[in-house]
């Protein structure tokens, strides 16, 4: 029993009241209790807790002997055969490729908006390709796309059939493409920015589930995450207004722990909260918080494998906190950080072979990290 995870711990303590109560919920309805009641059940259920302050370093017990004459982390700046503008998303295809979202020769600037959120658009698309495929072994620029297809680009989500999604922050839309990069679905009125279920304002984030259900994080503006199905038709808002968020900037889903965590950039944090993913009549609703890690430093990404939750951070706002790398492993609470430092992060990527890719701004490139 130790070995499992809290969270399904949490999962059988509600199946259990339910079934103690002798009355069975409808058929593909939500457990027969109200939010103060599953709070009360999650909220003791930490699957990591940490700390006010900077992650903690692994137990000294766990660490390995360290060699004086070797680095801490095996990491190395991966050059590409191509110079990229700003990188602000990241993704890895099933082939392995790396896909770098960028801007090209545009910046996000104090006149790329103006005060009612409104993009610039006398700037126009970005003519340059804003998409380039990278083949990580030697950092080869394989093939380039987006040509005059987006304003201000954000970020880069490969689901699990290796469709591409988008957001694009200037014109406040989501963009789904498949694997050749021709455009499935776009969600968003072009341009426009809005507060309503079929308008985002600086949209930053997708994750997707692979029964099709995605998550929008919208982002600067309305600081809010939304859920949709599979056909794009707006299904949820995920996060409390007792609790708001201050740019939700990055989102991962845990599919097989029914959780999505969400980069809350300015709160510091990042919080987990249930997926409304499982189906029947014991599924747990979409939105209840399970847990948080606090004060841990500005968000930007968060991406998920194998049950590690991988982030990069740039300074608090107290400036007492390194940017950094940091793993949590979800299954046992225990949190480590790696490569302390690290400027001006803003996306990452995950390969298989467990190493971290992550972008950054000013000075444009990537940083591999091998964490395997």
């Amino acid at each position: 029993m130790a070995g499992v995870p809290r969270l399904f711990l949490a999962i059988a303590t509600v199946i259990a009241l339910a079934a103690a109560a002798a009355i069975p919920p409808p058929e593909d309805a939500p457990l027969d209790l109200d939010e103060a009641e599953l709070r009360e059940l999650f909220g003791q259920q930490d699957i990591f807790a940490l700390p006010a302050g900077e992650i903690p370093e692994a137990p000294v017990e766990q660490q390995p002997e360290e060699d004086p004459e070797q680095p801490q982390e095996d990491a190395f700046i991966l050059g590409t055969s191509k110079p990229l503008g700003q990188i602000s998303g990241l993704g890895i295809t099933s082939k392995g490729h790396l896909l770098a979202f960028h801007r090209a020769e545009r910046e996000w600037t104090e006149e790329s908006f103006s005060k009612d959120f409104k993009f610039n658009a006398h700037t126009g698309m970005i003519a340059n390709a804003t998409i380039a495929v990278i083949d990580p072994a030697n950092g080869q620029v394989v093939a380039e796309h987006g040509k005059n297809q987006f304003y201000l680009p954000h970020g880069l989500t490969v689901d699990h059939e290796d469709n591409i999604w988008v957001t694009d922050v200037g014109a406040h839309q989501v963009v789904k493409m498949d694997k050749n990069f021709k455009v499935l679905m776009t969600l968003g009125e072009k341009l426009v920015p809005g507060t309503d279920e079929k308008h985002f304002c600086k949209p930053t984030d997708i994750a997707v589930a692979s029964n099709g259900y995605f998550f929008v994080a919208d982002g600067y503006c309305n600081s809010r995450v939304l859920k949709f199905n599979a056909k794009g038709q707006f299904v949820d808002i995920v996060g409390s207004e007792m609790d708001p968020f201050i740019i939700p900037h990055s989102i991962a889903l845990i599919e097989d722990l029914n959780l999505l965590c969400v980069a809350d950039r300015e709160n510091e944090r990042v919080q987990c909260f249930s997926a409304g993913l499982k189906e029947g009549h014991r599924s747990i609703p979409a939105g209840i918080p399970i847990t948080s890690a606090d004060d841990i430093g500005r968000v930007f990404a968060i991406r998920e494998r194998a049950h590690y939750l991988v982030g990069v951070t740039g300074v608090d706002q107290q400036d007492s906190l390194e940017p950094q790398v940091f793993a949590m492993d979800m299954d046992t609470g225990k949190a480590q950080t790696y490569l302390k430092g690290i400027e001006n992060g803003h996306a990452l990527a995950i390969s298989k072979d467990g190493t971290v890719y992550v972008a950054h701004m000013n000075p444009n490139q990537i940083v591999g990290l091998n964490l395997a």
